[in-house]
């Protein structure tokens, strides 16, 4: 009996389990047919709408028809008045309403367009079609209604013409300039205005051809007209906003259809540009870089042209609806490039890739520690914190593929001109060679040492009247300019000759060249001034100085430097030494006379003596003295 009582519950459990299942399964199928039902329901709901919607649109429009066949037969000058009005918009409110403002029928706001021209050849054929003038033209009538929420539902449109009395409409001496409107494929824009500027201006509208018809009145002898299509949102296949066309003299009583028109709904199209190997851009980097746009429709010889972008993104507007592709640069990559349509008023993104430019330099100027490269043309020093770092005699960087202007950065030099407006393309471009720039120094006097140091290094506000104590770097020794080009960076000079060291004792600072230009990559030969004689004195001991003045001159132990004074040379390191001077002579007599003193810093009161004077004319070359010439003792102070 328990088995049997066990064996009972579980076919009672079965039975409640499939119950559960088929009232799911029954709930799903009730729950579809119900969302398809409700769908059907919608669905013939919305249906009745529009056809609400369209049955009101289309008695608006039989309305306007009405309307306008009252008015045409009111007055005779209704049917000129009409086709004066050309394009209407929403002419005859309902009661209550306003002459302008949607008609409202139930809630819904509805718009009516009426236009009206004349059919000027008598026939059904457009005028912008040719055709022969007819004299008494009808009046056609064309009016369309949309309304808010119509979706795709088609707008509903009447037509109507209209037969004024031969005594009323157009008179025999007026003319017909017929202007024909399509867009970029082809098809006819209709409401679009078109002026015809002559002794006055005058407009129609596009009617659903496409054609707008212009009556005119030209003089006797013609009247040349300018036809424009008068409407800034539209462009022509060259981008012209409101493009035109002249009619040559029109004649009375004839009909002009040569003015015909492609435009489009001006869209946009947005340069992108972006690097091929995925780094990023910035808006300084690209400003003022040129990218090749191309156009698959276009007027003229080719459809590519030049832009010049302002950033990373730069929009251009007042675009003619057509396939538009781009590259950055002026020729198209091998591989091709990508393309996007623009619709009418719409507006497309082409992303521009491209690659940098990999620049190599080399033949460095010697010590260039920076390459600076700036867009040709664009300045002639180096920019603050800017440069590329060199190695030795080389330097690789990138840049935005364009044509630079390279200057270099070293250790004894501020900002070294360089090559002038290399062209640089996208990817690697062959190494630009730094030219040779090299100096010789003709006429120097003999002795010491020549030195020379670039302006802006010196850190000199203005141009010495001596040697500057400038010590090395930044100063360089150009003694090898003396017998042979030296290579140099180029760039503006001080030079000047001492005793030994750049900032040792001043021997000669030849004003008359002082400050001079290296160009960038020829030889310069300068000479020093030939208006110089020689002094020297012979047969001096070790430890001793010469003081060369213009007038007598003492001198102590411890006088720092003896005033005045020409220069002063030494000391000597041995016996029996020969110290020399470069004197200014004068190019015409009288003479310039030099005195010159030895001087034994290591003596006691009597520290310099005399060895007598120079007599220096034009033409004197080198005057040498002994020591012990005229020994006269000077005691100083």
């Amino acid at each position: 009996m328990m088995r049997r009582a066990l064996r009972h519950a579980g076919q009672d459990a079965s039975e409640q389990g499939t119950t559960l299942i088929e009232l799911v399964i029954a709930m799903v199928i009730l729950g579809s047919m119900a969302i398809a039902v409700i769908g059907i329901i919608m669905n013939t709901q919305a249906q009745g709408v529009r056809n609400r919607d369209r049955i009101a649109a289309a008695n608006l429009a039989a309305r306007e028809i009405d309307l306008v066949r009252e008015q045409f037969g009111a007055t005779d000058s209704g049917p000129v008045d009409l086709a004066n009005a050309g394009l209407v918009v929403n002419p005859n409110p309902l009661v209550g309403g306003t002459a302008g403002q949607p008609l409202v029928v139930d809630g819904t706001r509805y718009t009516v367009s009426r236009s009206s021209a004349w059919n000027i050849t008598g026939t059904g054929a457009s005028a912008c079609e040719g055709g022969s003038l007819v004299a008494y033209p009808s009046l056609g009538v064309n009016v369309t209604v949309t309304w808010a929420h119509m979706g795709s539902v088609k707008p509903v449109t009447n037509n109507a013409s209209f037969a004024p009395d031969k005594d009323t409409g157009v008179s025999t001496l007026d003319s017909f300039i017929a202007a024909k409107v399509v867009d970029q494929d082809a098809a006819p824009l209709s409401g679009i205005q078109v002026t015809a500027t002559g002794t006055a201006v005058t407009s129609a509208f596009t009617d659903s051809t496409g054609c707008a018809v212009i009556r005119v009145t030209p003089a006797a002898a013609g009247t040349t007209y300018v036809v424009k299509v008068n409407n800034s949102s539209y462009v022509d296949i060259s981008g012209n906003v409101n493009p035109s066309k002249s009619t040559g003299p029109l004649l009375p009583s004839k009909i002009y259809s040569g003015a015909s028109f492609a435009v489009g709904k001006a869209g946009s199209v947005t340069l992108h540009l972006v690097r091929s190997d995925g780094g990023a851009l910035s808006d300084a980097q690209v400003n003022g870089s040129s990218v090749s746009l191309v156009a698959s429709q276009y007027s003229g010889a080719s459809g590519q042209s030049t832009r010049t972008v302002t950033g990373v993104t730069t929009v251009l507007s007042g675009m003619y609806p057509t396939t538009y592709g781009g590259f950055f640069g002026a020729v198209a990559p091998a591989g091709g490039y990508s393309v996007s349509k623009l619709t009418a008023g719409g507006s497309v993104t082409l992303d521009i890739p491209f690659e940098m430019a990999h620049i190599g330099v080399v033949n460095l100027p010697a010590g260039t520690t920076k390459v600076v490269a700036v867009p040709a043309g664009t300045a002639t020093t180096c920019p603050a914190a800017s440069g590329f770092a060199a190695s030795g005699t080389e330097a690789s960087f990138d840049l935005m593929p364009g044509a630079y202007d390279l200057y270099a950065i070293g250790s004894n030099f501020a900002c070294s001109p360089g090559p002038k407006a290399v062209a640089y393309g996208s990817g690697d471009n062959d190494d630009t060679t730094w030219g040779s720039t090299m100096l010789q120094l003709q006429s120097v006097p003999g002795g010491g040492s020549v030195w020379m140091v670039e302006k802006k290094a010196s850190g000199l506000g203005a141009t010495p009247s001596t040697c500057p104590a400038i010590a090395s770097p930044p100063a360089i020794n150009v003694d090898a300019a003396r017998t042979a080009p030296m290579a140099i960076p180029a760039g503006d000079y001080y030079v000047w000759q001492t005793n030994g060291a750049s900032n040792g004792t001043c021997v000669l600072f030849p004003t008359a060249i002082n400050s001079f230009t290296v160009p960038y990559g020829v030889t310069t030969l300068k000479a020093f001034p030939t208006t110089y004689a020689t002094l020297a004195v012979s047969g001096l001991s070790s430890s001793r100085y010469v003081v060369w003045s213009t007038s007598s001159t003492t001198c102590t132990t411890t006088t720092a430097t003896p005033t005045p004074t020409l220069g002063v040379q030494g000391p000597t390191t041995t016996s029996n030494s020969t110290l020399s001077i470069q004197a200014p002579r004068p190019l015409t007599a009288p003479n310039t006379t030099y005195y010159a003193y030895v001087w034994n810093k290591s003596s006691g009161g009597n520290a310099c003596t005399s060895i007598g004077t120079y007599a220096v004319g034009p033409s004197s070359g080198t005057l040498t003295k002994t020591s012990s010439d005229a020994p006269t003792a000077v005691k100083g102070p």
